[in-house]
């Protein structure tokens, strides 16, 4: 078949003699997976060493090697090899060797230099998976500092290749055009409405349905997951009965043989029900229809909850043109997409590169192995969750302090696993639980033991008894006993790392299945709010919910393995309960105890607690015996500060003094004797008041302060001296009486005085030494206002006469002159002058 990638195979080649690196930019059913690789085989800088080439997917590494091998004649493990987790076919003569994403890592870390590669070829790159990104960091900083002959290519069918440009300091770029056959795309009409992900499914049996009818040929349906591949496959297998088609599942999760039943060649017309593992790399006999749902499902990582979840979402512009590109590989196809042309305008133009989007705390492991940080991304690992990844190791004892990998860190990454995995099997080999530990790891590493089955408990002991089960040679229901197969033979491979066999104990104590599961998961032990509840807090803060109708409702203490969902709180999916003795013997170290000394906003008191914690976790509070005396007066201040100041007990003479401080303050700021506004006392509660708590705790206690002989204990005897000179507390009324002055108000200080009482007096009376003329408030006999003025003497000589005529009527026994500046003032009435 004549390939439109043989068009650029001269331009690789001459371009790789003279350049180390080099980007390949070629479109759907190009060929460049098999075609490059072997075209290379023969070049001179490939003389004693090997082409490695990484694929993101276990099923695309096996299926390229075997299709090169395939076109050399040769069986897969001669020079065509691959590897992957769990798995290997290679041998001495091996001189292209296909890889994961975590094995071509692996290699970088073990040698960095790669003294027997020639040329390291990045399959695939516009998936943008985590270590994709890594190992290309990785490589380019061994290329420059190790190895100026590594060679370094760049492939993809659909690639922003600006900023890949620039990491690649603008090398060569070769780009293969057209498809290898013309594809007909089919949108829905305009103006027609989303489809909700909750209805795809349905969308998607009625358009196949039409397709059986209306087309020929074998269809490739893309959908978002495995559980919407399941009820498809089901409705079609149950319509389809009585006719010659295959309905082939392919996603992750499936074995080796279902996954290349479903890319094999049929003698009958197949449909393939596949996730996004088929969008590249991948030629499925016989595919000439593509029915794409446009979604896709999501793994996502938030660093504030420490927590996963499944999102699911639109594709992007680039994945719908590969998933199309899958109808052309072999002859003219047709792609049926359920959304219209209007909408596919608005779908993003590429995805989100997985490092925006996943836990980086093995990133972080990584890089604290690689030793050193100053790498050249095409994309910055975000600042937040690898923050979070570095605590969480430094938590574990992989890091220390100042972020340097530790030998415990080191011997975690020798497994090859996520690190919370790593580190539940180090601590359980010290724990004399070793293979219960990789059983463990192994039922965490892969897809849920019970995921096909109708098993609906989060039990994790449920799942590891199973196992065990299985282990021992019991029969497991059948879609049960598949996965524990699989789940076994990665335990065996983890065992097989550490030079180990599984040896599993009969007498495990089912406790300690959640203490090995503490550590790997510190950070989600949770405790029930409320007995009859089914919300926890995590230790991390954050909140999850146990389904009403799971078997472990009601657990006070779980360990949490899996959560995720859209809310604040999230679900659980998998848990065990928890002994909290047991952690508290075996992990102490997780406990953390401390005195503290709190405002109780409530009870408007000092609480002193001794408090043991489990991170965000009170488990248990206790009274502090001897509490430290001035930090209970120090918060007991912040608790008033809290409340405000007039939650003191201010008596009506402490509140006056208060105010001819303040008026004091307001008229002559720079001779005052301080700033006592409501502000400025709480602000320095530790100056005026801290010296004169004693014993008190609470606001109910402060009842007993006198705050009138704190605030006069401010002033010096010659500053309270001056205080009552110039802002005296009451002013003589010529009648004798000594009326009280208001100064609430320091712009008008207020006199409140009965009219007769200020009779004869012949000016306007002040404080502040004439400098603040009094507001006098006239008032009745019977202390009803009457007149409020500034200009007494003004008043006198004025509206006094109409004011005077209707208070004769209304007050007739009182005396009311006609010239009041020159009458006698009293409070009496005629009678009694």
């Amino acid at each position: 078949m004549n390939l439109p990638i043989y068009d650029v195979i001269g331009d690789i080649r001459s371009a790789l003699l003279t350049s180390n690196r080099l980007i390949l930019q070629a479109p759907p059913g190009a060929g460049k997976t098999t075609s490059v690789p072997l075209a290379l085989l023969d070049e001179p800088w490939l003389e004693g060493k090997q082409i490695i080439m990484l694929e993101p997917r276990r099923i695309a590494a096996r299926s390229a090697a075997e299709r090169m091998a395939h076109l050399l004649g040769e069986k897969v493990g001669m020079r065509i090899g691959y590897q992957i987790r769990a798995e290997k076919k290679l041998s001495s003569d091996t001189k292209i060797l296909v890889v994961t994403e975590g094995i071509l890592t692996r290699m970088l870390q073990s040698d960095p230099s790669l003294e027997s590669v020639a040329l390291i070829i990045f399959d695939e790159f516009h998936e943008r998976h985590l270590h994709s990104d890594l190992s290309l960091a990785f490589a380019l900083q061994s290329q420059e500092f190790l190895r100026e002959d590594l060679k370094i290519m760049v492939m993809s069918a659909t690639l922003d290749t600006d900023a890949l440009q620039r990491l690649l300091n603008h090398p060569p770029l070769i780009t293969s055009v057209g498809r290898s056959f013309p594809i007909a795309i089919e949108h829905l009409p305009p103006n027609t409405p989303t489809i909700e992900p909750k209805k795809i499914v349905a969308a998607l049996m009625d358009l196949i349905q039409t397709i059986i009818h209306s087309d020929e040929g074998s269809i490739l349906v893309f959908l978002p997951g495995s559980r919407e591949i399941k009820a498809l496959e089901g409705m079609l297998k149950a319509y389809y009965k009585e006719r010659e088609i295959d309905i082939s599942p392919l996603y992750g999760e499936l074995s080796k043989e279902v996954q290349e039943r479903a890319i094999a060649p049929s003698l009958r017309r197949k449909i393939v029900l596949a996730t996004n593992i088929a969008e590249t790399s991948l030629t499925i006999e016989g595919i000439t229809i593509v029915v794409d749902s446009g979604l896709e499902k999501v793994l996502t990582f938030d660093p504030r909850s420490g927590m996963e979840r499944l999102v699911t979402q639109r594709i992007s512009r680039a994945s719908a043109d590969q998933r199309a590109g899958r109808a052309g590989r072999l002859s003219a196809g047709k792609c049926y997409r359920l959304w219209s042309a209007t909408s596919h305008q608005m779908l993003t133009s590429h995805k989100e590169p997985e490092i925006r989007l996943c836990d980086l705390t093995p990133l972080a492991l990584e890089l604290g192995l690689w030793g050193d940080n100053e790498l050249s991304w095409i994309t910055p690992p975000p600042a937040k969750a690898l923050a979070h990844g570095v605590s969480l190791l430094q938590m574990m004892g992989a890091m220390d302090a100042k972020g340097s990998i530790t030998a415990h860190g080191k011997a975690m990454m020798g497994l090859g696993i996520h690190p919370r995995l790593a580190h539940m099997i180090r601590i359980g080999q010290t724990l004399g639980y070793e293979s219960e530990a990789i059983v463990l790891a192994a039922l965490l590493n892969e897809r849920d033991l019970f995921a096909r089955s109708s098993e609906r408990t989060s039990d994790m002991r449920e799942r590891f008894w199973r196992l065990c089960d299985a282990f021992n040679a019991n029969v497991l229901p059948p879609v049960m006993a598949e996965n524990a197969n699989f789940i076994l033979a990665t335990a065996r491979d983890i065992a097989k790392r550490l030079t180990s066999s599984l040896r599993l104990s009969a007498d495990f104590p089912s406790e300690m299945i959640a203490l090995l599961l503490t550590l790997a998961y510190p950070d989600r032990i949770a405790r029930l709010r409320s007995p009859k509840g089914d919300k926890y807090l995590l230790s991390n803060g954050k909140e999850v919910r146990l389904a009403q109708e799971d078997d472990l409702i009601g657990e006070e203490w779980l360990i949490v393995t899996q959560s995720g969902g859209e809310s604040t709180t999230g679900q659980i999916y998998q848990c065990a309960p928890l002994c909290i003795d047991v952690l508290e013997r075996y992990l102490p170290e997780l406990f953390s105890t401390e005195a503290t000394i709190t405002w109780n906003a409530e009870s408007e008191r000092v609480e002193a607690r001794e408090i043991t914690r489990l991170g965000a976790i009170i488990v248990e509070s206790r009274p502090l015996e001897h509490p430290d005396a001035m930090e209970v007066k120090r918060t007991l201040l912040e608790g008033i500060r809290s409340k405000g100041v007039d939650a003191l007990p201010w008596s009506a003479s402490s509140v006056a003094l208060r105010h001819r401080l303040q008026t004091m303050h307001y008229h002559c700021s720079e001779n005052s004797f301080g700033n006592f506004s409501d502000e400025a006392l709480l602000s320095s509660l530790e100056i005026w008041l801290l010296p004169h708590l004693s014993t008190q705790s609470s606001l109910r206690e402060c009842e007993s302060l006198d705050l009138y002989a704190i605030l006069t204990s401010q002033l010096s005897w010659e500053e309270t001296q001056r205080l009552n000179a110039l802002l005296p507390t009451h002013f003589s009324a010529p009648s004798g009486t000594s009326v009280a002055l208001d100064y609430s108000n320091p712009e008008a200080v207020i006199l409140a005085v009965r009219i007769q009482e200020v009779f004869g007096l012949g000016s306007h009376p002040s404080v502040f030494e004439g400098k603040i003329p009094l507001l006098i408030h006239l008032l009745s006999p019977a202390r009803r206002p009457i007149q409020v003025t500034r200009d007494l003497i003004g008043f006198w000589n004025g509206s006094y006469n109409d004011v005077k005529k209707e208070l004769k009527g209304r007050y007739p026994k009182h005396y009311w002159p006609d010239d009041p500046r020159n009458a006698e003032a009293t409070s009496r009435t005629k009678k009694y002058m």
